[in-house]
């Protein structure tokens, strides 16, 4: 879960730098350009690009949707959903394949790269999911302790990582992401859908196949018992 420069951008998806950058300047993959002219790429738009969800489709679910539907996979019940809002939810998870469900919750929250000074400290308030908490999935993946990887409980993600001595840097291994959640979750730890979901929008080969097929999983799981 990282940034890409142009060059990793077109390498990654086959196409010309210039293509990539392209794809850069338009926005169609989300991203940034540094002081020095270099573009990056965020990386889990680079994902959604790839699953054939770029920014702008309208293919992507509202927050508390995206939400409702990683808890439901998760075998947890979604109370803030309306009915109509829950059965269709429902028929997602039936119709979709788990590349499509990555696609569909992608927008529901956004993460952000530092370098932290002492990631244990950093860690500590933080509900871990994706790397952090893959033990949780039933992977091949060991939870990694040597780096950040969580949602904030509660506020600004720039005052959390101030407070613990961590530094933004868009090529950092410590991610934070933004708790958007239609609720005050009280666990350590995401639930299984959503720690896969961000799994599998990881630049990391191993990490995004751990997470679709955590997902699979999840789904073959929930379409036998409904």
């Amino acid at each position: 879960m990282t940034e890409l420069t142009a060059t990793e951008l077109a390498e990654r998806l086959g196409v010309t730098k210039r293509r990539a950058l392209e794809l850069l300047r338009t926005q169609t993959i989300s991203g940034h350009q540094l002081a020095n002219g270099t573009w990056l790429a965020d990386g889990a738009s680079v994902v959604r690009y790839q699953l054939g969800a770029p920014k702008g489709s309208g293919r992507t679910l509202d927050g508390a949707t995206a939400w409702g539907l990683l808890w439901e996979l998760s075998g947890l019940r979604a109370n803030w959903l309306s009915a109509s809002t829950y059965a269709r939810v429902r028929r997602r998870i039936r119709e979709r394949t788990p590349a499509d469900i990555v696609a569909l919750v992608s927008s529901r929250t956004k993460p952000h790269y530092f370098t932290a000074a002492n990631v244990e400290r950093a860690s500590s308030g933080l509900i871990k999911t994706g790397r952090a908490a893959s033990d949780q999935i039933s992977s091949d993946l060991i939870s990694d302790t040597r780096h950040v990887c969580g949602y904030v409980r509660s506020g600004n993600v720039t005052e959390y990582a101030r407070s613990n001595f961590m530094i933004a840097r868009p090529t950092g291994l410590d991610v934070i992401y933004d708790n958007t959640l239609p609720f005050e979750y009280e666990g350590d730890r995401m639930p299984p859908a959503v720690i896969a979901a961000d799994l599998a929008t990881s630049t990391d080969t191993r990490e995004r196949s751990a997470g679709l097929s955590a997902l699979t999983r999840l789904r073959d799981q929930w379409l036998a018992a409904h």
